[in-house]
């Protein structure tokens, strides 16, 4: 789930949405419905998919309100948002991790600020997150010091 969440720069109730239709390992990627109702295509990782695959072939296939969730809970219930985020504070606390950051910030904030890092242009990452704009995108750039540093003796020449 957790590699599902960040490589398809998922929001919780994205993920929780999804249902096996949802899923294509051969294009390694995944229909979303995200905010508003608005429907969009992800991307995921091989190594993504190869995990997932491994589920799928010891998940049995469940149906619940007439759709078959690609994720559902051990009680055999659809995965809800807060269930989700208790999931991934439990596991990042037994993980030793003390930073600050839920679910969101795992999934949104810092793919899109490794996007950036790694050089990805803003628009790129504008379309990867799904926003409809550039400055909703803007939100997610959290860029250090030391990046700043290297941009501004990379670019600011005479």
């Amino acid at each position: 789930m957790l590699k599902t969440l960040f490589y398809g720069c998922l929001r919780a109730s994205e993920l929780c949405n999804l249902d096996d239709c949802d899923l294509d390992l051969k294009t390694l990627t995944l229909r979303v419905e995200g905010k508003g109702g608005k429907e969009g295509i992800v991307y995921i990782t091989d190594d993504c998919a190869r995990t997932l695959r491994r589920y799928l072939e010891v998940r049995p296939p469940l149906m619940i309100d007439g759709r078959r969730p690609l994720f559902y809970t051990d009680f055999g219930k659809r995965w809800e948002r807060r269930g989700v985020y208790r999931m991934f504070m439990y596991y990042k606390r037994l993980a030793g991790i003390e930073k600050q950051g839920g679910v969101h910030v795992f999934s949104r904030h810092s793919v899109g600020s490794l996007l950036v890092k790694r050089g990805c242009d803003i628009v790129t990452v504008k379309e990867l997150m799904r926003h409809s704009y550039v400055h909703t995108t803007m939100r997610y750039m959290h860029i250090s010091d030391a990046t700043r540093r290297e941009k501004y003796e990379q670019f600011l020449r005479l």
